[in-house]
């Protein structure tokens, strides 16, 4: 199983060690329902019941090693914020961007996806015991999510203020025999 860890959103280096952040996982297992090569997708019923589709990079080279049938592991991370960075007019600070891991050849299949997505939000609390802040996003809904152990000074963070984000998570999905 590929690791499923946070990745990091590119910021500049110090020389102090770097904190790592711990995240939850979630696993679920599932059968392929069907396999879109053109579209890049892949849909999976979970045992739950639930019916997911995945959206696969186009630097995925094996997705046509999935069929339906297939029984799949799949685990996520929770989201997390990696960058924060206090903004009144709401500019951009950080670019989406996705990462995606392939499996070597003669390996059992596997697709690895990371995304980290920046989004402007209105600050409505922040609880630094748990390193969590709540906001508010551009479409009025409310979000608590975990804040990474590299962001420094909680209490320069007040309700009220905006707020630049990277969120990142991961998921991957791996064939189970």
């Amino acid at each position: 199983m590929f690791g499923a860890g946070p990745r990091t959103v590119p910021q500049e280096q110090d020389n102090e060690s770097q904190p790592v952040d711990q995240v939850e996982v979630s696993k679920a297992t599932g059968t392929v329902q069907k396999v879109d090569t053109q579209k890049r997708k892949l849909t999976v019923r979970l045992d739950d019941g639930k019916t997911r589709t995945y959206r696969v990079d186009k630097s995925v080279k094996n997705l046509d090693q999935f069929h339906p049938g297939d029984r799949v592991q799949v685990c996520s991370t929770e989201e997390i914020i990696m960058m924060a960075d206090k903004s009144s007019n709401g500019s951009s600070a950080v670019a989406k961007y996705g990462t995606v891991a392939v499996t070597p050849e003669g390996e059992p299949p596997a697709i690895v996806k990371v995304d980290t997505t920046e989004i402007t939000g209105k600050i409505v609390s922040v609880d630094p015991q748990k390193r969590s802040i709540t906001f508010e996003d551009p479409q009025g809904k409310k979000r608590t999510l975990k804040l990474s152990q590299k962001i420094k000074n909680l209490d320069q963070f007040k309700p009220g203020e905006t707020l630049n984000m990277a969120i990142t998570d991961e998921t991957a999905i791996e064939l189970v025999k």
